[in-house]
């Protein structure tokens, strides 16, 4: 099965490095990985995106710190 990558990198220091997808249209380096699908049933949309630390913080504001993230090697 081919499967396409939605995930945009960069490339810097010869690592591909993913940038952040919030709404597609932040072009920052990722900061955190994170689980966006909190509590939601539909599995359509279920996975882990990246964001950016404005993003990040932005997001645990609106979700009252309950989004479960980790760090990206």
């Amino acid at each position: 099965m081919n499967m396409k990558s939605t995930i945009k990198y960069k490339i810097v220091n010869k690592k591909r490095r993913p940038l952040c997808d919030y709404y597609g249209t932040c072009k920052n380096l990722a900061f955190k990985e994170v689980y966006p699908d909190l509590g939601k049933k539909k599995k359509g949309d279920a996975g882990w995106s990246y964001l950016c630390r404005k993003h990040l913080m932005q997001e645990l504001k609106r979700l009252k710190g309950k989004l479960p993230y980790c760090n990206i090697n």
